[in-house]
């Protein structure tokens, strides 16, 4: 921020569990983080941190792998996004790898009209309210709305695909808790001006 670059946005690392005591330090962090770009906002006008920006529509997150993006390996591969590529990697004999494997560049271009309705209704069911913690499903989920967290991801954990880890919960609740509260402040800010 002082160097004045005009969209921020961090990412927080998830596939090494977070510990209590590193959820609790985060948060401090992010409510930090919060009164600083407020109190910059009040000085210049401008708030570079996408991650407090309120999004204009809510709805389920789903993952748009295989829907409106492709990934190609450099072994020819097409996977629904490059993510899969790298979980795969290692399970080529596995069920799950074929339902998200579109197969070769070729075959898949030779036979498109069969493959692609096949393979990509599987991504097809990456989305919230088909996930779930070890504490509850993501669908009863007060939050559900305003989360997301991308499939791949969480799995990179070490949890199977659709699970998230309890301490990826945690930080998504942080961050959306953070985000409605900077979205509070923001408004009687600008309310007063």
């Amino acid at each position: 921020m002082g160097l004045n670059v005009p969209n921020i946005h961090f990412s927080l690392s998830t596939i090494k569990p977070w510990d209590q005591a590193s959820l609790l330090k985060l948060e401090k962090e992010i409510i930090k983080l919060r009164k600083i770009v407020l109190a910059r906002y009040e000085r210049n006008g401008c708030n570079p941190v996408v991650n407090f920006i309120e999004e204009k529509r809510k709805g389920i997150f789903y993952c748009s792998a295989g829907k409106d993006r492709l990934a190609i390996t450099p072994e020819g591969g097409i996977w629904g996004c490059y993510l899969f590529a790298d979980y795969f990697r290692g399970k080529e004999n596995t069920p799950q790898y074929q339902k998200f494997y579109f197969g070769t560049l070729d075959n898949f271009i030779k036979n498109y009209n069969n493959i692609y309705p096949l393979i990509s209704s599987n991504y097809a069911h990456l989305s919230m309210d088909n996930f779930s913690t070890s504490n509850m499903k993501c669908f009863l989920c007060s939050e559900l709305e305003n989360c997301a967290i991308c499939p791949i991801n969480a799995s990179f954990s070490g949890v199977p695909l659709g699970k998230i880890p309890n301490y990826v919960c945690k930080i998504r609740k942080i961050m959306i808790r953070e985000k409605g509260n900077f979205g509070k402040e923001f408004q009687a800010i600008i309310g007063n001006e």
